[in-house]
């Protein structure tokens, strides 16, 4: 087992090195009535080193525990399923300093809202509060199980005064609510503005950075640690892993150069990582695109940079200000960039501006539904075929085509749902379906209905055999489009609309090849 101190990905998190300042600003949370804290950051940059050690490490005299739970694993789908989990990892971390609190928590008591509550309201009356720090927050707002119920209470819980908040996700926690109802609740106002972001290493973090290395017996010259800021840009899962491979390689107690870092940021720069990888896949293709323009041009005028790509690239360690201008800053990146610099310049000038995507989409379209047309139904995919050669000249002809699509679709479902005889199968009739006559009927709209029902798109019992929820809802979709079609009357149909029809149906020929026997 390795015994360097930096960590790169892997199960557990990383010890926190640097990043003191950004810590001290966190002493909001020793104020005698402390705001509740967001803390925000992309992906890869430390927010879970963080508030790990926030969790770990905050002054005790200001709280009588502090408790971590990282959302992105084992997800609450529910509401009573985050109550319950939140009480037996705040029962955790009650069990040593407050037993008796603890030992008042029932996690799977039906009434355990109002026992937090309590717990809380002693805790206050103590004059005392538990710190619960919730990492990944994002995945908790992505569910739409989560409703703006559990936000008020947690609101409530919040203003009783013996707990208080600190949550970690990539954007402000308003910006990531799927739904309306869940925006409007006031649980986002309780958070401390603006919240705390987590960037790039800064200059002040580099000395706690370095700090294993000398305590290893390791020196570092000057020209050395400049070396290893140029080539990571103080993305810390970056510093982390040239850090990690120059502490294997020393020699003995010999300093580590400007040459061996450059020798072995080269080495990560050929192979390339797989932490570079993700760091570009979390990146929009505008940032992409800003990438490889840097790492080919070295420089661009900041002018010509929109502000808001300009703040970010800064913000991830990307780039640079140098004379009125950008430029590259982290030396991985730049190389990664430089390898991908070609499918960026494609992607620019397939779609890079609403011309280009008119002109380009149609052949997209084609050559995404040749690599499923193997195995998709012929005359499914023929009248899918249809509606794309139909996109050019007159979007609306497009259009016209998904009635039949829709239709085409439903009698695939039936053959393979009910049988040749379209009879009624007996789980059918316990769910209470019935076929006027005996007989499917034979519109599109009730047929859609029936489809609803047995995926479980109106109920949560699915009694299909093989056809999933999310391919009743593109046959919804595309029967809906159809009628449309069918009944414009005088609207017409954009080619950017027209070409997600066609999309969707595409969709729908790859679902209907996978879940339907052959």
């Amino acid at each position: 087992m390795s015994d360097s101190p930096y960590q790169v990905l892997g199960t557990g998190v990383p010890q926190m090195l640097g990043r003191e300042r950004l810590f001290d600003r966190l002493c909001v949370l020793t104020k005698k009535s402390p705001y509740n804290v967001s803390v925000v950051g992309p992906r890869l940059f430390g927010k879970s080193v963080l508030l790990s050690h926030l969790a770990s490490h905050f002054p005790q005299d200001h709280y009588a525990a502090s408790m971590y739970w990282d959302l992105r694993f084992e997800t609450p789908r529910t509401d009573a399923e985050f109550r319950s989990r939140f009480a037996e990892h705040m029962k955790d971390a009650l069990a040593q300093e407050e037993p008796d609190l603890a030992e008042y928590l029932e996690p799977d008591d039906e009434a355990v809202s109002d026992l937090l509550k309590l717990v809380f309201e002693d805790l206050h009356g103590r004059r005392s509060r538990v710190l619960a720090v919730l990492d990944g927050f994002d995945h908790l707002l992505g569910d739409f199980g989560i409703t703006s119920n559990l936000w008020d209470e947690l609101r409530t819980l919040a203003q009783i005064g013996g707990l208080c908040f600190v949550t970690g996700s990539r954007a402000r926690l308003y910006d990531l609510c799927k739904d309306e109802e869940s925006r409007t609740s006031n649980f986002w106002q309780i958070f401390h503005d603006p919240p705390f972001r987590v960037c790039r290493l800064g200059d002040e973090d580099w000395h706690g950075f370095l700090a294993p290395f000398a305590s290893m017996g390791i020196r570092v010259d000057g020209s050395a640690e400049k070396e290893i800021r140029n080539w990571t840009g103080g993305v810390p899962v970056l510093a982390a892993a040239l850090a990690d491979r120059l502490i294997a390689g020393r020699r003995g107690s010999e300093a580590i150069s400007k040459a061996d870092v450059d020798r072995v940021a080269g080495e990560m720069a050929d192979e390339p990582l797989e932490s570079v990888r993700a760091l570009w896949d979390d990146c929009p293709i505008e940032l992409q695109s800003a990438l490889t323009e840097l790492s080919t041009t070295g420089k661009a005028r900041a002018t010509e940079v929109p502000v808001r790509r300009k703040r970010e690239l800064l913000f991830r360690g990307f780039a640079q200000e140098s004379r009125g201008g950008l430029r590259s800053s982290c030396g991985l990146m730049a190389a990664y960039a430089r390898r991908r610099k070609d499918q960026v310049a494609y992607l620019n000038r397939l779609f890079g501006d609403p011309d280009r995507f008119e002109d380009n989409v149609q052949g997209m379209l084609e050559l995404r539904l040749e690599g499923i047309v193997a195995r998709a139904d012929p005359n499914l995919a023929r009248f899918v075929r249809n509606a794309i050669r139909d996109l050019h000249p007159d979007p609306n002809g497009a259009v016209v085509w998904m009635r039949s699509i829709a239709e085409t679709a439903l009698d695939l479902i039936w053959k393979a749902e009910l049988g040749p005889d379209r009879s009624l199968p007996d789980a059918w009739k316990f769910a209470g379906i019935v076929f006027e006559g005996g007989r499917l009927p034979g519109d599109q709209g009730p047929q859609c209905g029936i489809l609803r029902r047995i995926t479980g798109t109106r109920q949560s019992h699915r009694i299909a055999e093989f056809v999933s929820k999310p391919t009743c809802l593109l046959v919804d979709h595309i029967h809906s489009v159809g009628n449309f079609g069918q009944h414009r009357e005088g609207q017409e149909v954009s080619l950017p609309t027209a070409a997600s029809f066609c999309l969707s149906a595409i969709e729908l020929c790859e679902r209907l090849s996978r879940e339907l026997p052959k």
